[in-house]
């Protein structure tokens, strides 16, 4: 099992999403008070850091004739 992604369940709850590396499934665990806030945070961001839609970035600014 790998972790893939964290979940908010309730209040304040935090979910691990794990996937079997073996047959894919899909499990949900508790976090636990022992695992890693650091690497929680890196899941959680994770989605952020790599969108679905590729994004092109800031438009380049104009440059005006004189420059």
């Amino acid at each position: 099992m790998e972790p893939i992604a964290v979940t908010v369940r309730g209040e304040r709850r935090w979910m691990l999403i794990h996937r079997c590396t073996h047959c894919g499934r899909l499990r949900m665990n508790r976090t636990a008070a022992d695992d890693s806030v650091l690497l929680l945070m890196q899941l959680a961001a994770a989605p952020l850091a790599t969108p679905p839609i590729p994004y092109p970035g800031p438009a380049a600014p104009a440059r005006d004739a004189m420059g």
